[in-house]
C-alpha cells in the first residue's frame, strides 16, 4: 500500500493532519482539496476511533459518530486519495487492564486487524501500548500522543529511548512555543506534530483528571450514564468570566502555520472528530488555503460552551453560548510569539506575566448570553455537590 500512497501525486509527506468521523464522503471531498490549485498545505493524512474501544481514546464516546464499515473500507479511500490513516489508542489510562494477558490478545487482535488493512501509524499515550505495539509489528509507525505532555528537550529524548516512538506530538500548551519548537527539530529527527485548534485554558489545573475521564466515557465499560463533564463545566465558567482565555488559549490562525513548518514542524494537526463533515471539511479548506474571513473560532474546538449531557441535567434546552473572533483583526497577533519576546514561552511562570493578550480584545465579540451559561453551569456543579447525591452515573452493582 505504501508504494501506492508515494505514486500519488497528491499525497505528500508533510501537511495537515484532520479528524475523521468515519463519513466515507469525507475522505473524497478531502482528496478533491488537495487537487486544487490554490490549496498551500494539503491534507496529509486523517486519524480516527471506534466510538468505544477495548484502549479508549481522547473523546468520550458519547461525542463520537460509530463506524459502520470494516477498517479496510476507510483505509482503502483515504489511500485512493493520497492520504494517510491514523488509528487513535491514545486514551491516557486504561486502569491498568494494558496489563492483563486476556487484554492483551484482544489488543494484538485489533491491532493485527488494522495493520492488515493498511492503517499507517497507531497513536499511543500509555508507555506499554506503545512498547507492544513495536514489538508486534516492527515496521508499524508508531506515535506519541498530545496527551503524552511532550513540553521539553528532555521529554522528547526520554520518550525515543525508552519507547522507540517514530513521530511526536507536542503538548497542545506549546503550540505557540516556536523556540521549543525550533529546538526539538534541531535535535531529533522524527516527524513532529503540533495541535492548532484547542480552546484549552493556558496551563489548566484540570487537563489530567479531564484526559482520564474522557480515557474512562471512551472505554464504556463502568459508566452506564455518561457523569456530566466537570472539567468542561469549570473552564467554561472561567472563560466566559474573562473573555481573554479566547486569546490566550494555545491555537494558532490558519494564515499563521507557515511559521510553524518554517520551525520544523511536520504535520499541522487539527481537532474535531466529534463534529459534522461539513464543518471538518470547511476547517480543513481554511487552513489548507492558508487564510480565512470571518469567525475563526468557530473551527476552535470545545468553542460552543455546550455539551449535550447539560441538557439532560438540566431538563432543559440549553441554547448556542459561542464567542466570535474576528480573524481579520488578528494580523500580527502571533508574532511575539515566533519571536520568543512573550513571557509564556520564556518561562515556566506561565501567563499573566503580560498584556499582549489583552491588547486584541478588539477582534473578540462576547456572547450576549454568557451570564445565562454561567448560571447553567453554576446549576450542574450545585448538583454535583449536592450532599444528598441525587445525581446517580455509574453501575453501583
Amino acid at each position: 500500500m505504501k508504494s501506492d500512497l508515494e505514486s500519488n501525486s497528491y499525497y505528500k509527506q508533510t501537511g495537515l493532519e484532520i479528524p475523521y468521523n468515519w463519513d466515507l464522503n469525507l475522505l473524497d471531498d478531502l482528496g478533491e482539496l488537495n487537487k486544487e490549485d490554490d490549496t498551500q498545505l494539503p491534507v496529509a493524512e486523517v486519524y480516527a476511533s471506534d466510538k468505544y474501544s477495548l484502549t479508549g481514546s481522547g473523546r468520550g464516546g458519547n461525542s463520537l459518530a460509530a463506524r459502520e464499515e470494516d477498517y479496510k473500507i476507510y483505509i482503502e479511500k483515504a489511500h485512493q486519495n493520497g492520504i494517510k490513516f491514523i488509528f487513535l489508542w491514545n486514551a491516557i489510562s486504561m486502569g491498568g487492564e494494558e496489563w492483563h494477558g486476556q487484554i492483551q490478545k484482544k489488543l494484538y487482535s485489533q491491532a493485527r486487524k488494522l495493520v492488515d488493512s493498511g492503517v499507517d501509524c497507531i497513536i499511543v499515550a500509555i508507555p506499554l501500548l506503545a512498547l507492544k505495539l513495536k514489538t508486534w509489528f516492527p515496521d508499524l509507525e508508531v506515535a506519541c500522543s498530545v496527551n503524552s505532555k511532550i513540553d521539553s528537550v528532555e521529554k522528547v529524548r526520554q520518550l525515543i529511548n525508552h519507547l522507540n516512538i517514530d513521530r511526536l506530538t507536542l503538548d497542545h500548551r506549546c503550540s505557540r512555543n516556536f523556540t521549543l519548537i525550533k529546538a526539538i527539530h534541531r535535535e531529533f529527527t522524527v516527524p513532529l506534530a503540533v495541535l492548532v485548534n484547542e480552546s484549552c485554558l493556558p496551563d489548566c489545573i484540570l487537563q489530567p483528571h479531564h484526559q482520564e475521564y474522557l480515557a474512562t466515557i471512551s472505554r464504556g465499560s463502568a459508566v452506564i450514564n455518561n457523569p456530566p463533564d466537570l472539567c468542561h463545566a469549570l473552564c467554561g465558567i472561567a472563560k466566559l468570566s474573562n473573555p481573554a482565555y479566547t486569546l490566550k488559549a494555545p491555537w494558532i490562525r490558519p494564515e499563521d502555520v507557515h511559521y510553524l513548518i518554517a520551525a520544523g514542524v511536520s504535520y499541522v494537526k487539527l481537532a474535531g472528530r466529534t463534529q459534522s463533515s461539513d464543518w471538518i471539511l470547511k476547517m480543513a479548506r481554511a487552513y489548507a488555503k492558508g487564510k480565512f474571513n470571518g469567525d475563526i473560532w468557530q473551527f476552535i474546538e470545545k468553542s460552543g460552551l455546550t455539551s449535550p449531557e447539560w441538557n439532560i441535567y438540566l431538563s432543559r434546552k440549553l441554547e448556542p453560548c459561542h464567542y466570535k473572533v474576528t480573524n481579520e483583526l488578528l494580523d500580527g497577533f502571533i508574532v511575539p510569539f515566533v519571536n520568543g519576546q512573550v513571557p509564556c514561552v520564556q518561562t515556566t511562570i506561565g501567563c499573566n506575566d503580560c498584556t499582549w493578550c489583552d491588547q486584541w480584545m478588539h477582534a473578540v465579540s462576547f456572547p450576549s448570553n454568557a451570564q445565562e451559561r454561567i448560571n447553567d453551569l453554576k446549576e450542574i456543579l450545585a448538583l454535583i455537590k449536592d450532599k444528598n447525591g441525587p445525581m446517580t452515573f455509574c453501575d453501583a452493582s
